[in-house]
């Protein structure tokens, strides 16, 4: 299925606002778009899923009430809620959620805070939410064809094919992080073993970095992490491998390589014109970026790799959030 960002669902009032809510494992962010696709005005909380979804609902409920009564000159026009896996765009109840505890199988998120709010609610997933904002706000802006990907705590991805997000089943189009890489390899969230997401995201960066200390490779961060295993985090590593770290050098490059060879696979199906990487392991220009871009180049031999061009997201953290206020003004 093919979902047009551009001629599709129209509108409302270009002076109207819209909010977005990011679902997170570990934050929900909130943004306020205004008539101009400004953020007029944000909220981060923690998801706190372990406490079940009728108490994350609660938060998005009361994030939404506190943005507008905080900003109430700004007319709402709608709802937008990026997912972090599988949604029924029509009914707005949730599939598979694999990165969330209980998983929210079949979980009527749209209609529970529409109806509390009294407000439209649009759902997507959390990545095609990112691709939305990139195609239509940032790095992907003005191509035909892209491969939108975000590395974090998970992989998400998304395809732009002739200006238009392509949802194919279940919304799951693009889910380059369960390409399979590695058959033997960890256990995923999804059931498989080796896939991408096992092996190049942020959970992926930390595993590999405790195991080289505490199997004594010569590295800072021990030191840095003040000997508590728990306080490595991929940021740490980045921060060693920036400062000359050759262990942390090595687990960013392992990473990002991993997900070049991902993206070398998507490259040589869909011959995109640009590939968009943003997301919390991936800064503009950082590391991990330039290890993934080199491993896709040198991995791809079908397609001219000198006409695909690599670019960071542009709208950093707030991409998803922005996406979804996007789709949240939509109507139709």
């Amino acid at each position: 299925m093919l979902g047009d960002l551009e001629s599709g669902a129209q509108l409302v009032s270009p002076e109207s606002g819209a909010i977005g809510i990011d679902l997170g494992g570990t934050n929900l962010k909130l943004a306020l778009l205004d008539g101009e696709n400004r953020i007029a005005a944000r909220l981060t909380v923690p998801t706190g899923g372990a406490e079940g979804h009728d108490a994350v609902i609660e938060r998005m409920i009361d994030g939404v009430k506190a943005l507008r009564a905080e900003n109430a000159a700004i007319d709402v026009a709608g709802i937008g809620i990026g997912v972090p896996g599988e949604v029924d765009m029509e009914s707005g109840i949730t599939g598979d959620l694999p990165n969330l505890p209980g998983r929210w199988r079949n979980v009527p998120v749209g209609p529970a805070i529409a109806a509390a709010t009294r407000l439209p609610v649009r759902m997507i997933n959390d990545a095609k939410a990112f691709a939305l904002a990139e195609y239509r706000l940032g790095a992907a802006a003005g191509v035909d064809t892209a491969i939108c990907v975000t590395a974090g705590t998970g992989i998400g991805g998304a395809i732009i094919a002739r200006g238009q997000i392509l949802y194919g089943l279940g919304e799951l189009a693009g889910e380059i992080g369960h390409l399979i890489l590695q058959p033997d390899g960890p256990r995923c969230t999804c059931g498989n073993l080796g896939c991408a997401e096992t092996l190049a995201t942020g959970p992926a960066i930390v595993g590999e970095a405790v195991r080289r200390v505490v199997q004594g490779f010569t590295t800072s961060l021990g030191n840095l992490s003040e000997g508590d295993l728990d306080a490595i985090t991929p940021e740490l590593v980045a921060r060693a491998a920036d400062e000359g770290d050759l262990v942390a050098m090595d687990v960013i490059d392992r990473a990002g390589r991993w997900l070049g060879l991902a993206l070398a696979g998507a490259i040589a199906l869909l011959a995109p014109e640009v590939v968009v990487i943003g997301g919390g392991v991936a800064p503009a220009g950082g590391r991990y970026f330039r290890a993934a871009e080199e491993a896709a180049r040198s991995h791809t031999g079908v397609i001219d790799i000198t006409r695909v061009a690599f670019r960071p997201a542009s709208l950093g953290y707030e991409a998803g959030v922005i996406g979804a206020a996007l789709i949240g003004r939509r109507r139709g």
